[in-house]
């Protein structure tokens, strides 16, 4: 990496465009940030930072924020941005970012968020070209390319003195909080904590298989009835084990093979004594059958009778069943005859009724058909069917007069629906006309509102900057009594640090005035017998001077001279800050007004604020007031409309509802008299209608009666020719022997089932088994019995002996093969589980293996560590010109303290290691930049990051003496012959003599400005 140039705008103290040339710079390879302390050096290394990641280091990060990068010296309006043009492997990029900020927002007054933005452009040829412009991938690019995290970057291009030292003088716990921010152990760290998840893992997986072995134990103890030998059940692995069971599966097959035999042996007696007991019960059985069938042959015999009875009944039934369907026949036309007559002497004398009801004369209804008297005797059926067709034809001819009629009554309809809508109308048009009366008062009292609110809207911008001017006075007015009460304190603290400088000054002088007079003294001390004087050269001393009272020796002087330089800091620090306040209480003053008191001013900010709220309230209404006007005009018009059509429409209708109602007058006279004695036309017509449908029913029954007459006497003269051809006298002997089927089939039963078991019976005395049980004696078959029961006893006892051995003998032989399976499985998990946890207590420092109790990841750090202090230790000799060495040490703490990440210092002077905390100030910087640059250079391989051309050295030479500081400008000037760029940030004035290549950075009340 190395850095060409450097745009700040608006950034940290610095209020306008600032920019550095590092190529200028550069050419020196050694050049001094310099400036009064607050001028803003170290800002010029934030804005690198910031340019690259977008976030300054991470100290000053968590001070400002991001939202606070912005000068508080800049212009309103103008923008913090960083613009930073860098070489990165090879590839030189120009790289614009701007912090997010608060700008005035461009319409209207207040500020607005504007968000962080990026730019990322390459040099290709004579002109740039953009990468992008989004943040993330900004950050993707830039970090690919430096190979280093903005930690990382912090400490390796930065090299941040004090976080140096701090880190030399610090402990195991404390050492390995920021190598872990440096370097990336994450993967060991995973190592370690998988290796202890697969330690937990193996144990859990051995402890449940262990588990698993001894409940397959307790099933083997279940089922051999034998407990395992006493610990053994601890002793999963052991041999004995094996053994036990081989023995209980030996002795269990030899038991199942002896109940086996023993069954068997039981098993045949048993079945000889079943089958003798078979055999005697079934010759009982045959016997017991034979007998019954001899009883069942008598009572066969002396039903013989009624078997013959009733195959006589069922001869006659089938003789007379041909002649059932012709009598059905007879019947059902008889019967539908009488329905026929019933149903139209029932329509005819409906029809008499209604015709007697309704006074009907003439045509549609002659007196054959509507006489009363004659309702007894059927009319004929021409007569029927003439009326019928008569009251037809009247009714066809009213059907033209009802549509007349319909049409009346819908004219009546229309003409006082008319009416009705005619007075309605006429009442909305009084309604809006009286509204519309009262309108003109209304617009004004709505103008007036309107014209106020637009009056105090138009006033809300000026009472507004009003009310400002009086916050913004009443807050300077706060913030100029509070500095001035800071002023008098600082004034105050002044006189008290310049009366310490100058007594420190004092101080110093009179110590090297007492050291001047003993310097005689001082050099005689050092004189040996024979060596020669560093003043005159002579190896002869006879008079040597004596030191006197009160001689100071070098350390006091020393000590004098820091006392100064701390005195002198805090003066030049006090005298700034007395400084600073004045001109801010001077231009707090002038903001407040002069010296107008807290008290006024908040009096003329609460009048201000009323002013203010009485006219955001009316100008609030402007909207509303304006849009109730708008609306009021609009009603006021369209209410007038309505009123207007409402009018007329009410005129027409007047005029169609007389028009309609006198033509339906017209048409009901007209149709008065065709209507009769009917309530109407349509009623009339319909009356006529049901009439002729009447008698249309009258007719269709009239023809059903000839049809059916002619029917019955046909079926008549076909029964009588059926029962003369069966020589049957009559037809009621012909119902005599008729028999339903029920009763059939009662009698084909009976005959069937009397023939079918007579026979049955007789072949079964025929068999021979019968006839000889019939002769031979009876078996004693209770005996057999009570012999085939203690045999099936005796052999179920057997049986069951044997089946429980061969269980015994099964599950046995099962559970040990569980048993040995289980082993087997066992045995390499185990083997892994011993492995795993060796291996992750190793890792974690906790094995008795492991003699520095270290963890990987802490040894991997240590290995770091150890590189670090060998690339520091070639500096830090000569920066103390042979005298230290930093040394790793690997081994732990007391007590239970891990090792590996503790820091020594060897001094060549005693060859003893000392503590970094027993170091000088000028030392502890020495150590402390050496460690620095070492670790530089270890970060940087480690990552992978470009080559690192440019370093800054941030403060700290202020602690050195002239011979140290000649060490660590010779340190310096190594880099720089080595290709690299040196950047000092330093106000010590010594540093300014020595180099020669300055970036000045001066502080003013209006920011910072930078002089190359």
């Amino acid at each position: 990496m190395r850095l060409h140039r450097l745009w700040v705008t608006a950034f940290g103290p610095f209020a306008g465009m600032e920019t550095v040339d590092f190529d200028e710079l550069s050419t020196a390879g050694l050049f001094l940030f310099t400036g009064p302390t607050g001028a803003g050096k170290t800002s010029i290394l934030d804005a690198v930072c910031f340019a690259l990641y977008g976030q300054v280091p991470g100290a000053r990060q968590q001070g400002v924020g991001r939202a606070s990068l912005r000068s508080d010296h800049a212009a309103e309006g103008v923008a913090p941005q960083v613009v930073l043009e860098v070489t990165l492997r090879g590839r030189r990029l120009r790289v614009t970012r701007s912090a997010a900020w608060e700008r005035p927002k461009q319409r209207g007054d207040g500020t607005t968020t504007q968000q962080a933005r990026v730019l990322v452009e390459e040099a290709v040829g004579d002109g740039w070209t953009t990468h992008t412009t989004r943040l993330d991938e900004a950050g993707h690019l830039l970090g690919g390319l430096l190979g280093l995290t903005v930690a990382q970057f912090c400490q390796v291009v930065l090299l941040p003195q004090g976080q140096f030292a701090e880190f030399l003088r610090a402990d195991a716990d404390r050492r390995r909080a920021l190598l872990e921010t440096l370097f990336d152990t994450r993967r060991f760290a995973d190592v370690e904590s998988w290796l202890v998840t697969r330690r937990q893992v193996t144990a859990r997986d051995l402890g449940e298989l262990d588990d698993q072995l001894r409940q397959l134990l307790a099933r083997v103890a279940e089922a051999s009835g034998e407990e395992p030998p006493s610990g053994l059940t601890d002793r999963l692995d052991d041999t004995e084990l094996a053994h036990w069971l081989d023995d209980l599966v030996a002795r269990s097959r030899a038991t199942e093979t002896a109940a086996g035999e023993a069954a068997g042996a039981t098993a045949a007696a048993a079945e000889a004594a079943a089958q003798a007991l078979a055999d005697a019960e079934r010759f009982v059985g045959v016997r017991r059958r034979a007998a019954a069938l001899q009883t069942r042959q008598t009572a066969l015999a002396a039903a013989r009778p009624a078997r013959d009875a009733a195959m006589a009944e069922l001869a006659e039934a089938r003789t007379v069943a041909p002649l059932l369907p012709v009598l059905a026949e007879a019947g059902r036309l008889q019967t539908e005859l009488e329905d026929a007559r019933a149903h139209a002497s029932a329509a005819h004398g409906r029809l008499v009724t209604v015709l007697a009801a309704t006074g009907t004369t003439g045509q549609a209804a002659p007196s054959e058909v509507s006489s009363v008297g004659g309702a007894a005797t059927l009319p004929a059926l021409a007569v029927v069917r003439t009326a019928s067709r008569a009251t037809a034809e009247e009714a066809a001819t009213l059907a033209l007069l009802a549509e007349q009629e319909a049409e009346a009554a819908e004219l009546t309809r229309q003409a006082d629906e008319l009416q009705r809508t005619a007075v309605e109308l006429a009442a909305k048009a009084t309604k809006a006309a009286e509204w519309l009366a009262g309108a003109a008062e209304r617009r004004r009292v709505l103008e007036a509102a309107r014209d106020a609110a637009r009056l105090a809207s138009a006033s809300l911008p000026a009472v507004e900057q009003d009310r400002d001017a009086a916050a913004a006075r009443l807050e300077a007015a706060l913030r100029r009594d509070a500095v001035r009460d800071q002023l008098v304190a600082a004034m105050d603290e002044r006189r008290i640090v310049v009366d310490r400088h100058q007594a420190a000054r004092d101080a110093l002088q009179s110590l090297r005035a007492r050291r001047l007079a003993g310097m005689a003294a001082e050099l005689a001390a050092g004189l040996l017998p024979g060596a020669d004087c560093p003043v005159c050269g002579s190896t002869e001393h006879p008079r040597p001077a004596l030191p006197g009272d009160s001689v100071a020796a070098a350390e006091d002087e020393e000590a004098a001279e820091a006392a100064v330089l701390q005195a002198e800091t805090a003066r030049h620090d006090g005298e700034s800050l007395v400084a600073r306040l004045d001109v801010e209480l001077a231009a707090q003053r002038a903001a407040a007004g002069g010296d107008t008191t807290v008290e006024e001013l908040e009096t003329h900010l609460d009048a201000a604020d009323q002013r203010l709220a009485d006219a955001v309230a009316v100008a609030a209404r402007l909207e509303a007031a304006q849009g109730e006007f708008v609306r009021f005009g609009q009603e006021a018009e369209r209410r007038e409309r309505d009123r207007v059509a409402d009018e007329s429409e009410q005129r027409s209708a007047a005029s169609r509802a007389v028009d309609s109602r006198s033509r339906a007058e017209r048409l009901t006279a007209e149709l008065a008299a065709a209507r009769g004695d009917d309530p109407s036309i349509t009623a009339r017509r319909e009356r006529l209608q049901r009439t002729a449908s009447d008698l249309d029913g009258l007719v269709g029954h009239l023809s059903d009666i000839d049809r059916l007459e002619a029917a019955v006497v046909s079926a008549l003269g076909r029964v009588d020719e059926a029962i003369q051809e069966r020589g049957l006298r009559s037809v009621e002997e012909v119902l005599a022997a008729v028999r339903d089927a029920d009763r059939l089939s009662e009698l084909e039963e009976l005959t069937r089932r009397h023939d079918s078991e007579l026979a049955a019976v007789t072949e079964q005395l025929a068999d021979p088994d019968v006839a000889v049980a019939l002769q031979a004696p009876v078996p004693d078959v209770d005996g057999l019995r009570r012999q085939a029961t203690g045999s099936a006893q005796d052999r179920d006892t057997a049986t069951a002996r044997s089946h429980a051995a061969t269980a015994r003998s099964a599950a046995l032989i099962q559970r040990t093969a569980e048993v040995a399976a289980t082993q087997a499985a066992r045995r390499p998990l185990a083997e892994r589980h011993r492995l795993v946890d060796g291996l992750s207590r190793l890792a974690e420092g906790k094995s008795s293996d492991n003699a520095l109790r270290m963890s990987l990841s802490a040894y991997v750090l240590a290995a770091r560590l150890e590189q670090v202090a060998a690339s520091a230790s070639e500096r830090l000799l000569r920066m103390s010109s042979g005298r230290y060495t930093l040394v790793h040490s690997a081994q732990g703490g007391g007590g239970r303290a891990r090792g590996g990440l503790t820091l020594r210092v060897l001094d060549a002077w005693t060859g003893r290691e000392r503590d970094p905390a027993s170091l000088s100030g000028g030392e502890t910087f020495s150590a402390s930049l050496a460690l620095a640059l070492g670790l530089a250079d270890v970060v940087t391989s480690e990552a992978g990051g470009a080559l690192l051309e440019t370093l800054f050295v941030d403060e700290g030479f202020g602690s050195l003496d002239d011979d140290s500081l000649d060490d660590v400008m010779g340190v310096l000037d190594d880099l720089r012959d080595g290709g690299r760029t040196v950047g000092i940030v330093s106000h010590v004035a010594d540093l300014r003599q020595r180099v020669p290549t300055q970036l000045q950075v001066d502080k003013g009340r209006r920011g910072s400005v930078i002089r190359q």
